[in-house]
């Protein structure tokens, strides 16, 4: 069977689909949508060099744009591990076909290439390395550090591929790139190896010497090489389809003590950890913690408490938002059968208002070591997470009552917004601004520390009165109730 053909059939099958009309809209929404993204990088791109003379004189834009080229790679490799979804499941119905496994795994690579992180990068190189590098070091070099920087991104891609398939039989892969990439970084930090510098010789060296292009293709052709070998080993049903994999119960016993609180944080978890979508948000919470390397001392240099705060929100209280958005949803495949129980939904909310505090309490305190860049992280950090388990886990129950989308677990959370309208939007925007506004007008006007215990002492106030606003939001929930059964039953 040959490309044509297997792309053919993905034509067919896009078309024929129960919600094509629907899906044709979404396609052409986001294609508009990426089209401007695409639009704007290029630009970027373009006017790169001049806006690097403008604002940084005496600099050479070529050296400082090489610069940041291997800074770029890691954390793109981060963002990867969460945006791309593996193509392995397009490929079931030809299994048990006479078809050649060399064809179905060169579709398979093929198809995987095809994304938008691929495409992204592309319209920054391509446009700097004409309009700057071309006129400098000549059409060689030029080519031949095009090659490398597409050469990088295909090496990234199938790294990601190979990392992800390895990590669903052991997630320690994972955290093992991400505790890499985190100490990497903490020597950047802390003086002991410079990212900058190191990157800068490699790529305005490579520049010099365009023969060294050849190092970034074997880099590609190895993980290439690496990925397509433990795929062509694994190609089997069972191998490929989680739902057929035999599941190991996990028990929680040591949330028994809690009676029937306890028991649904257990119901919750293994939820969690059984489904692509929600772990794939917890994951996502989980890197989001390293964001205060990228973004924590740049705002400390300037003293810009406000967008410390921004981003000490995401850090602590991001799980808040991901997850509390789609609070009911998760359960919507069965919450018919949920609600033909004797079901006491104040001690349902109330699970998942402590699973939201026992989470956020860990990122806030792997997040507190943040603190050795300034001290001034740790009451800012405090204060959005005293304000997240106390104001904003209660807003977005409370957002969750009008949420009657059903969820399909089994999707990947990237770029997917089944599930999502513009109430959850607006939620969003709520829950992340809304403090940071009265956090910045208080900084100004008042002060730092006025600021911080205003914060702080509306999440306090929150987790004092967790019981009264606990019964309120049942109450919410029994008026919306069967809207939400209704919106659940609609596939």
């Amino acid at each position: 069977m040959t490309l044509s053909t297997f792309l053919a059939h993905q034509w067919h099958s896009f078309w024929r689909a129960r919600n094509a009309n629907k899906s044709l809209v979404l396609q052409i929404v986001l294609g508009i949508f990426y089209l401007l993204i695409f639009l704007e990088i290029a630009g970027l791109g373009i006017f790169l060099p001049l806006i690097i003379k403008e604002s940084l004189p005496g600099k050479d834009p070529v050296v400082l744009f090489c610069s940041y080229i291997i800074y770029y790679f890691l954390v793109g490799l981060l963002f990867r591990f969460q945006l791309q979804e593996l193509p392995s499941l397009s490929i079931q119905p030809y299994l048990t076909q006479n078809i050649k496994r060399s064809s179905m795994l060169r579709f398979l690579n093929m198809r995987s290439l095809i994304h938008v992180i691929n495409i992204l990068p592309l319209f920054v190189f391509i446009p700097f390395s004409v309009v700057e590098i071309l006129p400098i070091y000549g059409t060689v070099a030029t080519l031949c550090f095009l090659i490398s920087m597409f050469a990088l991104v295909v090496n990234n891609h199938f790294l990601n591929m190979y990392i992800k398939r390895k990590s669903i039989s052991s997630s320690w892969w994972f955290f093992s790139i991400v505790i890499a990439i985190a100490i990497l970084k903490a020597f950047d930090y802390f003086k002991i190896l410079s990212f900058e510098t190191t990157s800068s010789n490699l790529f305005v060296g490579l520049l010099h010497n365009p023969w060294l292009c050849i190092i970034p293709l074997a880099m590609a052709v190895i993980t290439f090489r690496l990925n397509n070998n433990y795929l062509r080993s694994h190609l089997y049903i069972e191998e490929l389809v989680s739902q057929r994999k035999m599941k190991v119960s996990t028990n929680y016993a040591f949330l028994d003590k809690y009676g029937d609180v306890g028991e649904m944080i257990a119901l919750d978890l293994k939820l969690i950890f059984r489904n692509k979508r929600p772990k794939s948000l917890v994951i996502l919470s989980g890197v989001i913690l390293l964001y205060g390397f990228i973004f924590y001392p740049r705002y400390l240099q300037t003293g810009n408490f406000t967008m410390l705060f921004l981003f000490a929100l995401f850090i602590t209280g991001l799980f808040i938002s991901n997850y509390g958005q789609f609070l009911f949803a998760w359960q919507s495949s069965h919450f018919d059968g949920m609600m033909s129980y004797n079901i006491n939904m104040k001690q349902y909310i109330k699970a998942k208002f402590l699973l939201f505090v026992t989470v956020c309490s860990l990122q806030f305190l792997i997040a507190s070591f943040y603190g050795f860049m300034g001290w001034h992280i740790l009451p800012i950090q405090l204060a959005a997470f005293l304000y997240s388990i106390g104001v904003n886990s209660f807003v977005t129950i409370y957002a969750a009552t009008y949420n009657y989308k059903y969820l399909n677990l089994s999707k990947s959370a990237s770029m997917n917004f089944q599930g999502i309208g513009a109430l959850q939007w607006l939620q969003s925007l709520l829950i992340s601004f809304g403090p940071v506004g009265v956090f910045y007008l208080l900084n100004k006007f008042v002060g730092f520390w006025p600021a911080i215990l205003v914060i702080s002492s509306l999440g306090i106030v929150g987790l004092a009165f967790n019981e009264i606003i606990i019964n309120w939001l049942v109450g919410q929930f029994n008026t919306r109730k069967h809207k939400i059964l209704e919106g659940f039953r609609e596939r």
